[in-house]
């Protein structure tokens, strides 16, 4: 039998061996600098976090946030609270009046008269999509969050969810996008503090 070691364990052994050993040299020749209890807590430099204030979330980060703060709300016909209800325009008109906007009608079909027609491969986070639910043209709207996705209040799930453009529900009520006044891309949006 051979009691010799494998190379590749000598090498990792010897290593950690290297790295132990570097790091109590260290301590030890930081330990011979100070005097025996001149140890003091308060004598240590701390660096301060710079003065400048992190970023503003952007405007998709901020809708996005709004939005899903309405996530799991009760559906409501006409309603206009997240507390009592929403139905599909009061809560693009309470993410409108989150974001600080400009307020909107409380009807899909009046929310469509509003800004300026999109082309799906131009949608932008914020932009209203409009669906023919009822057998009416713009009978339902919700706002775009990205990724193909959207949120909306649903009557038939009967509460404020998110959904994909891709389903066929969706693809087939589809009826168009519209950014509304205000602004006409991300860089137009609002500022505004949280």
């Amino acid at each position: 039998m051979s009691s010799r070691m494998p190379l590749h364990r000598l090498i990792r052994m010897r290593a950690i061996g290297l790295v132990v050993g570097g790091l109590l040299l260290s301590a030890s020749a930081w330990a011979q600098e100070l005097p025996f209890g001149s140890l003091n807590i308060a004598a240590v430099p701390v660096k301060s976090a710079p003065e400048s204030a992190p970023p503003a979330p952007s405007w998709d980060q901020r809708l996005k946030r709004i939005a899903s703060d309405f996530m799991g709300t009760r559906y409501r016909l006409g309603g206009s609270s997240q507390d009592t209800g929403l139905d599909c325009s009061g809560l693009i008109k309470q993410i409108w009046q989150r974001l600080g906007l400009a307020d909107l009608p409380h009807q899909a079909a009046n929310m469509a008269k509003l800004g300026v027609p999109v082309q799906l491969r131009d949608i932008q986070v914020g932009d209203l999509i409009f669906f023919n639910t009822t057998g009416k043209q713009n009978s339902h709207v919700g706002v775009y969050i990205g990724d193909g996705r959207f949120v909306h209040a649903s009557s038939v799930l009967k509460k404020v969810t998110e959904n994909s453009l891709t389903e066929r529900y969706y693809q087939k009520t589809f009826n168009g996008i519209r950014r509304v006044a205000g602004f006409d891309s991300a860089n137009d949006a609002p500022a505004i503090s949280e």
